[in-house]
């Protein structure tokens, strides 16, 4: 129990640390970056588990909820893990993670 507690503690330092706004052209505060993989992969193995994808969204969910924000998506966290698991073997590698970062650059 305690190291889920310090692993959600982590996230949330981790996001909030990091520089999650920039101004655009109106002048409007934005998200400027998508989580790392490195943000999920909590144990450095270099693969994301359900379970550390699931931990993530949760903690960021938290994050965004006490800053009266909401997150896109947030209910269909395992729909998620799926579409981005593309071998289907129950994690994420780093080729896997960066073709959905890119796929969801090129959507906008």
């Amino acid at each position: 129990m305690s190291s889920y507690v310090l692993s959600v503690l982590l996230v949330c330092l981790t996001i909030s640390m990091s520089p999650n706004a920039i101004g655009n052209e109106n002048g409007m505060m934005r998200m400027s970056q998508m989580p790392a993989f490195s943000d999920f992969d909590t144990n450095q193995d270099k693969l994301i588990s359900e379970e550390e994808f699931e931990r993530f969204q949760k903690a960021r969910q938290a994050l965004r909820e006490s800053e009266g924000r909401l997150l896109k998506n947030s209910s269909n966290c395992d729909e998620m893990f799926e579409r981005i698991d593309l071998d289907h073997n129950k994690f994420i590698d780093a080729e896997e993670f960066q073709s959905h970062r890119e796929m969801m650059r090129n959507s906008k």
